[in-house]
């Protein structure tokens, strides 16, 4: 029996003359009905005081997952201006995931290029196919921007590289990764930190890594607080050369990086794990060859198509008013760059 005052589908539909299908695919904002007829019911339902029931949504999530997955669409991976034959360059793990989680909820996932076809023309193909979904991953370069029509597009981009439009984001929880990482090293009996990176890859992460490391570095002893080295994009031979000399200056017993050619630094310069530890803030291999956070790159790819299916189905187009952002937490890994862990 109907709770007094509480409207159903089953109302809209007799008030609007229609099946209660048609209500419930016009409510979904299914594109599969006509926009007049879609608009018309939406704003039936909204002048009766109609809100989804939660138990019957959560019961409907349900028998859809329990079904088999049938086809639901495509979604868009827009690979940053590049040349084609390149491929999709860098993240491959974000992709993968996103790959892996869309096929599960029944979504293909095609790859893009801005390069190929521009912005303008290539919204004009997206629509044409009916894709609503973008996934944009990291830029080539920081401060990024990208000249295309947002309004009819529900997106979700990874990182901070792209400064506009001012899309929702997902990317590893780069703060809490340093201040992870400076604590793992720490309980190893690690006193003098030393932290180095890029000026690319520091604005490419919003200083995010730089300042979970400082931040732990505030409760170290003065005279153990090495200051960071941030490298100027050069050659490497420079860079070797200005690492070299902070090494001597400062005298590190290990060193927290996010700018993989740390590792052949140290090897030119013969410095030995014994002589100074190392671990990254973005370890790949998990053979424990190398200590340091893995970021779950694939559980943000996963995560990034969670969010945007779920815009899609909230009808949540364009640029957002408010933009949010989604962080996924790294795991520690031991590795045979630094001590042994005490028993």
């Amino acid at each position: 029996m109907a709770t007094p005052g509480y409207v159903r589908q089953q109302d809209i539909a007799l008030k609007a003359g229609v099946h209660i299908t048609t209500v419930s695919l016009a409510l979904r904002d299914d594109p599969r009905l006509a926009e007049t007829t879609r608009r018309r019911i939406q704003d039936l339902a909204m002048e009766m005081g109609y809100t989804p029931d939660p138990m019957l949504s959560a019961l409907t999530v349900y028998r859809n997952r329990s079904k088999r997955i049938h086809h639901q669409g495509t979604l868009a991976w827009l690979c940053p201006p590049t040349i084609k034959s390149h491929g999709p360059q860098g993240f491959a793990h974000y992709l993968k995931g996103a790959e892996e989680r869309a096929t599960e909820l029944g979504y293909k996932l095609e790859v893009f290029y801005f390069s190929e076809l521009g912005g303008s023309r290539l919204s004009s193909v997206l629509r044409a196919r009916n894709i609503k979904g973008l996934l944009i991953p990291p830029q080539a370069h920081s401060r990024a921007h990208l000249d295309f029509d947002w309004n009819e597009f529900s997106s979700v981009c990874f990182g901070f590289t792209l400064s506009w439009p001012r899309l929702h984001l997902i990317t590893n929880a780069q703060y809490s990764s340093s201040r992870l990482a400076v604590r793992m090293l720490r309980t190893r009996g690690y006193h003098r930190l030393g932290f180095v990176t890029t000026r690319e890859t520091d604005e490419r992460t919003d200083q995010n890594f730089r300042a979970g490391f400082l931040s732990e570095q505030h409760d170290f002893l003065p005279e153990n607080r090495i200051p960071p080295l941030v490298l100027e994009d050069t050659t490497i031979a420079t860079e070797c050369k200005e690492f070299a000399a902070w090494y001597r200056r400062h005298k590190p017993d290990v060193i927290l990086y996010i700018y993989p050619t740390v590792a052949e630094f140290l090897r030119l310069l013969k410095i030995t794990p014994k002589q100074c530890g190392s671990a990254s803030l973005s370890v790949t291999a998990l053979d424990g060859s190398l200590a340091g956070v893995y970021q779950n790159d694939l559980l943000i790819g996963h995560k990034a198509v969670d969010f945007l299916i779920d815009m899609l189905h909230r009808n949540e187009r364009g640029i957002p008013p408010k933009r949010f952002q989604f962080f996924v937490e790294s795991e520690w890994v031991e590795g045979k760059s630094i001590r042994p862990a005490v028993v």
